[in-house]
């Protein structure tokens, strides 16, 4: 068996599952939602859907038609004896998947959150796969490597999933909506670059820049809504991702550099 083939593999099965369920989740939920997803419904006739619904039509196209190079590129070498070439097809397979993780982001009607997970799921489980491959090739880089997995992982669940504010009056309402999707279209790029480092590296960047980015849009998400509804989930990871990088992130961005 060639060195690196069960990593391989696993990663093309891994990403080749984020693909197809994120995409059958998104397709359906805007095929059977029209009527149906009580204010989230299309029908509804609320802006925010407009948008949303939007948003996620575009992501389904972009991200599909980005995806489907790379995606042919690995089944053809999933049952082969052949490594696939990741390291030159990282970065389309990157933008593809974060053009399609927009279309994750905004809630619609029927909205299937476990299978969502599901797919982000299998996308974690590729990051694991590449430490596992970083920890091999250099011990010591296994530290940092580690800690990029879980401090990527966290990073990622402070990207606010878009939802329709019922409570809020202007001014506030308006500044919600633009705090909670500048969050989402900003964060998702910073979290592929960061991705895409690891990937490449096996260890990503720890640049005190990204998270100070986090922190400010998705905490002003929370911070505008906060009078309706806590978004808890969002918060805690904020907080997680924060602390986190102060405990563990700076010094493996040292390490790193040594």
């Amino acid at each position: 068996m060639k060195k690196g083939m069960l990593g391989n593999k696993f990663k093309i099965i891994g990403l080749i599952l984020y693909f197809v369920i994120l995409f059958i989740e998104r397709l359906l939920a805007v095929i059977f939602s029209y009527n149906k997803g009580g204010v989230y419904a299309l029908k509804s006739g609320s802006y925010f859907n407009y948008v949303a619904y939007g948003v996620t039509v575009i992501s389904l196209i972009v991200g599909t038609v980005l995806a489907i190079k790379p995606i042919i590129g690995m089944l053809g070498k999933l049952f082969s004896k052949d490594l696939y070439d990741f390291e030159n097809n990282y970065k389309a397979i990157v933008i593809a998947a974060m053009a399609l993780l927009y279309g994750g982001m905004m809630h619609t009607g029927m909205t299937i959150a476990p299978i969502q997970f599901a797919a982000y799921g299998f996308l974690i489980a590729t990051m694991v796969v590449r430490c596992v491959e970083k920890c091999i090739e250099d011990k010591k880089k296994a530290f940092p490597s580690i800690v990029s997995v879980i401090y990527l992982t966290l990073f990622s669940m402070t990207v606010p999933v878009c939802y329709i504010a019922l409570k809020l009056r202007a001014p506030q309402l308006y500044l919600f909506y633009i705090a909670e999707f500048a969050a989402a279209f900003i964060l998702i790029p910073v979290f592929g670059i960061m991705l895409l480092k690891f990937y490449k590296d096996g260890v990503t960047s720890f640049s005190f820049v990204y998270p100070l980015i986090m922190l400010i849009l998705s905490g002003s998400a929370v911070l505008f809504k906060w009078s309706e509804e806590i978004n808890y989930f969002v918060l805690i990871f904020v907080i997680l991702t924060t602390l986190f990088y102060l405990a563990f992130g700076i010094v493996a961005g040292i390490k790193t550099k040594k």
